[in-house]
């Protein structure tokens, strides 16, 4: 009789034992889940929907932030910004699992069909030069050819654009208000091998304003700050200063970072002009200067 009572007792343990094993299996397994989400499109206009959805293993519950002060608690849905701007959807699930997608809603534009889009540029310019395009007229697309590449160049409004050989370009600009490319015709004169000190400067400030624009075009981050980093502000100011457009400031890492995160098809540098430590351009620089147009502005 004894003996059935002990077999009876250890059944018991071992099914307790069980039951403890199955539920920390559980909790592992619950604590182990990626959230599945998604966010598109992530690049809109004004009041142009995006969907949102979660498709997390055994989910319950939902918290959706849009990034200006709206919520939404469904598993899935429809969303429309009804501003301009880079937004930050941060999704929540079950109260402790989180992920976050950026969306940057664009100011729709009215078109006017009766605008004329044109080319303001110059007829003549030096090879190696740093050249700017303006489009005027209205319209939501901008296509840029410049003649060299027989490619698209830019999809900005305002451009800048450098040829590497001399001769004569058509430039061609297509927009979606346009049936027919619009022209324009350059002249490109062959630049001679100038090595005085603002030579120097000047083409050290393009080579920079090259390797931002990479970052700003959503390149190799680490391959073009590292160039600049260690070629022109001595490998080791990533403090140095950075004035944009002669009104905000900031220091090269950061500023460096703002271009990665908001840049892409977005920003374009139109010039940087370097200040040295010295009066010798093998000096560190001591300041970037910086010009440069946003699509949003």
């Amino acid at each position: 009789m004894k003996k059935i009572e002990n077999s009876k007792i250890y059944i018991i343990i071992a099914a307790v034992i069980v039951c403890i094993l199955v539920a920390l299996v559980i909790r592992y397994s619950f604590n182990q889940r990626n959230i599945q989400a998604f966010v598109s499109p992530t690049e809109v206009y004004v009041n142009e929907e995006i969907n949102y959805s979660d498709s997390t293993i055994r989910a319950e519950k939902w918290t959706w932030e849009f990034g200006n002060g709206d919520v939404s608690f469904g598993r899935q849905g429809t969303y429309q910004y009804d501003k301009p701007g880079m937004y930050q959807v941060r999704l929540t699930v079950d109260e402790i699992m989180q992920k976050e997608f950026y969306v940057n809603v664009r100011e729709v534009i009215k078109i006017e069909r009766d605008t004329l889009v044109k080319i303001v540029a110059q007829d003549v310019a030096l090879q190696g030069e740093m050249v700017s395009f303006k489009a005027e007229g209205i319209a939501k697309e901008w296509r840029w050819s410049f003649g060299e590449t027989k490619m698209t160049d830019a999809r900005t409004q305002t451009a800048i654009y450098t040829y590497s050989e001399p001769g004569i370009y058509q430039v061609e600009l297509t927009t979606d208000n346009t049936e027919y490319p619009v022209l324009h015709t350059i002249e490109i004169l062959e630049d001679y091998d100038g090595t005085d000190p603002e030579t120097e400067l000047i083409l050290m400030g393009n080579d920079i304003r090259e390797k931002l624009q990479n970052i700003a075009d959503g390149k190799s981050f680490n391959s073009n700050y590292n160039y600049i980093l260690s070629k022109y502000l001595c490998g080791k100011n990533h403090q140095t200063q950075v004035n944009i457009n002669n009104n905000k400031f900031n220091d090269f890492y950061s500023y460096c970072q703002g271009l990665k995160l908001t840049g892409k098809d977005n920003t374009t540098i139109v010039e940087v002009k370097v200040v040295m430590t010295g009066e010798s351009p093998n000096q560190c620089v001591q300041k970037l200067v910086v010009s440069q147009y946003s699509a949003d502005n």
